[in-house]
């Protein structure tokens, strides 16, 4: 197959709310150029088309839902839509020049809906070269050329973990679960019922957002009692047998309590941090200073319990141990989610208190096993012994600034760079290969 320029290289990374493009890979590998929502809306008078502005939104067709195509021709003309776009920055550009990466952000897209678009980028956009990689394969290029890891993708409807042995996706190790960043939005708006969705959105992005270590629940305002989420809320709750008790009014201790409530918050000085102020606020999108008080650090225990205990099915159904041991070692988390202060923090302790075998500690924020049990868990035969998140590599000075929480849309162009170079290393699909074998043969040309 003939190279192909790399300013004629073109990546797609389509999600259930967004939609990732870059056309041309620079020799500093960049973030992506553009991010739209992935979104088109049926024609009115005939609902077998497609434009992508639309103001009436019961015509809005949301081509990917939970990981899931549900609309593959919204989808593919979402695609056309960004070659038209394309065409007219570059309006002398031949489309048989061009090479297209397309990122799977989900196992759950289904043979039909690849080989669907596989045909459509050859026989209606007339692109020279095709390429479809899993974005889990593409998250651990970014990291590095690693044998054996574990992708964990947390998205907004759901989460994916994804076991990579051998550099390659073990399909029968994969675990979907139906929570994601979503989840913790649910939490806040039973709690928060006064916030839009929107407000509630902006929250859970926002800085004052976040997940407390047990050392600073403990020295919060609140106290970690105060701060374990429940399923009611008993906040406001008088304490009636200290009034039945008191020889005071129930006036006077309501009285009294409100006093303290407001010494307390004068107290609470600017300086001090998030943990420890009664309220702190964030803006929405109308500008607008809202106050939270300690919901602003509940919402992700469910999340982080279910993510913990699917990483741990997932890495079970692996018999071989030493790649299993090599795996917890190797863990790769993406996604906005993992953004959130504190997130992954309280992942490795949920992890490590539930599932490391054998007795850990914690010392300086760092996990280290039991001497005195050493000996004893080196002849255990399970794992893990112990988990690492990988850190993220510091030579792509681009994606330090923008977060590396996308970093699956680096590994493509990472693949692309060899897929489609000079020095080919598989996994292309070539305009000529596609006339021979037909979008069937897109499963012969996979990474």
């Amino acid at each position: 197959m003939p190279s192909f320029r790399e300013d004629s290289f073109l990546i797609v990374q389509p999600g259930s709310q967004n939609t990732l493009v870059r056309f041309g890979i620079e020799d500093t590998l960049s973030p992506p150029a553009y991010s739209i929502p992935t979104k088109v809306y049926r024609n009115a008078s005939d609902p077998s088309l497609y434009t992508i502005n639309g103001q009436d939104e019961s015509l809005a067709v949301y081509p990917i839902v939970a990981g899931d195509i549900v609309d593959v021709n919204g989808l593919n003309f979402l695609l056309k839509c960004i070659v038209r776009s394309i065409l007219k920055n570059h309006p002398v550009l031949l489309l048989n020049s061009i090479a297209f990466t397309l990122v799977q952000t989900s196992n759950r897209w289904s043979s039909d809906a690849i080989e669907n678009i596989t045909k459509y980028v050859f026989e209606s956009l007339q692109f020279g070269a095709f390429s479809v990689v899993p974005a889990s394969l593409s998250s651990m290029f970014a990291y590095g050329s690693l044998a054996n890891a574990c992708v964990v993708d947390i998205g907004f409807e759901k989460t994916e973990v994804t076991p990579i042995l051998d550099y390659q996706v073990y399909i029968p190790g994969i675990k979907i679960i139906d929570k994601g960043g979503n989840t913790i939005n649910t939490k806040l708006a039973k709690s928060l019922p006064s916030l839009s969705s929107e407000q509630v959105e902006f929250l859970k992005r926002s800085s004052i957002f976040e997940v407390l270590s047990e050392e600073d629940a403990s020295k919060s305002f609140f106290g970690s009692e105060q701060l374990v989420e429940k399923k009611e809320d008993d906040e406001g709750v008088l304490d009636v047998a200290a009034i039945v008790t008191s020889e005071k009014s129930t006036r006077e201790i309501l009285a009294e309590k409100e006093r303290e409530k407001r010494k307390q918050g004068k107290a609470a000085a600017e300086s001090k941090p998030n943990s420890e102020l009664e309220t702190n606020t964030f803006v929405d999108a109308s500008g607008t200073a809202i106050a939270i008080g300690k919901e602003r650090f509940q919402g992700c225990t469910e999340l982080i319990a279910s993510v913990a205990t699917a990483i741990h099915r997932t890495l079970g159904k692996i018999t071989d141990l030493k790649r299993a041991q090599e795996c917890y070692d190797n863990i790769i988390l993406v996604g906005q989610t993992t953004k959130i202060h504190g997130f992954k923090e309280a992942l490795m302790v949920y992890m490590y208190t539930n599932f490391v075998v054998g007795q850990g500690a914690v010392q300086g924020g760092a996990f280290r096993p039991d001497t005195t049990n050493l000996i004893q868990d080196l002849n255990l035969i399970q794992v893990p012994k112990h988990v690492k998140f990988l850190n993220r590599p510091d030579y792509f000075s681009e994606w330090k600034k923008a977060g590396f929480e996308d970093c699956s849309f680096l590994g493509a162009q990472i693949l692309a760079k060899q897929v489609f170079g000079s020095h080919s290393v598989g996994g292309s699909f070539a305009r000529e290969e596609y006339l021979e074998k037909g979008p069937i043969g897109i499963w012969h040309n996979r990474l």
